[in-house]
Parts: C-alpha cells; structure tokens; sequence
C-alpha cells in the first residue's frame, strides 16, 4: 500500500482538552505525509444526567453545542492553516459507540487519532475510558497519543 493512500481518511474526536489538542497535531502531521482529510468530530452523549436533584437536560445540551461549535471551529481553522483538508462534525450519540463503531464507518475513516485521555481521573472511574473502549472495539486503526 502506498503511503500516500494509507489513511486517505482520519478521524480525529476532540472534547476540548490539552490531551485533544495533541491528538489534533498528531493527525495533521500524518494527514501531511499521507495526504489525508481529518474528519474532526465532537459527540455529545444523549444521556441525560440528574445531579444534586437537578436534572441536566436540553438547556445543557444546548450550551454544550455552542461551545462544540468554537472548539471545532479553532481546530478547523489550525488544521486549514496547515494546509490539510478538513471537515467537522458535531454528533449526538454516546461518545465510546460513536467513535470506535459508528463514524469509522459512516466517514469512511482509516484511522483513528486520540488523546489518552481527556477527563478527570474521578470522571473515568464513574465513566469507564473511552479511549480504552475505541482500541478494544473500533473499526478502524487506533493511533492513541501520549498525555
């Protein structure tokens, strides 16, 4: 397989923190030697949340869109100024099921390009790791970059 067409499509999900921020340089250096488009996703999980009594729901979800939006947006922009072809997505959906199954196959994605982690260690003993998740089960290749 020629280099070039190796990961002729990257997927590379963001949420915004430092460890994200790494994945996206990672990908933009192999999307530069492999001529590849990065598909940059945010997900959303459709999960409602009840906390202190409150329930957490459209209003959050609405919020969290916006600030999807921005973080997509400067990674877009970064990506751009580096001369690699781009697009976006923001999805709702659960994070780990969407990443690892369903958008390697519905973007036709080779690759897919991660931090090892992005919350807090609290959030990912509640949570389970999503990062764990999309090696163990992802339809595509997993490039997980370092902390």
């Amino acid at each position: 397989m020629e280099a070039e067409n190796m990961y002729a499509n990257i997927l590379v999900p963001i949420d915004g923190s430092e460890n994200a921020e790494k994945a996206v340089k990672e990908a933009i250096a192999l999307a530069q030697i492999h001529h590849s488009k990065l598909h940059v996703v945010m997900v959303a999980t459709d999960q409602r949340y009840i906390q202190y009594g409150v329930t957490l729901g459209q209003d959050v979800m609405d919020q969290f869109e916006k600030a999807a939006d921005k973080t997509l947006q400067q990674a877009e922009d970064e990506i751009k100024a580096a001369g690699v072809a781009v697009e976006t997505h923001y999805v709702v959906g659960i994070p780990k099921i969407q990443i690892a199954e369903k958008l390697p196959v519905t973007l036709k994605t080779d690759l897919t390009v991660m931090g090892k982690s992005g919350m807090s260690g609290i959030s990912r003993a509640f949570l389970g790791s999503t990062t764990e998740y999309v090696v163990r089960h992802s339809e595509s290749n997993v490039l997980v970059v370092e902390n």
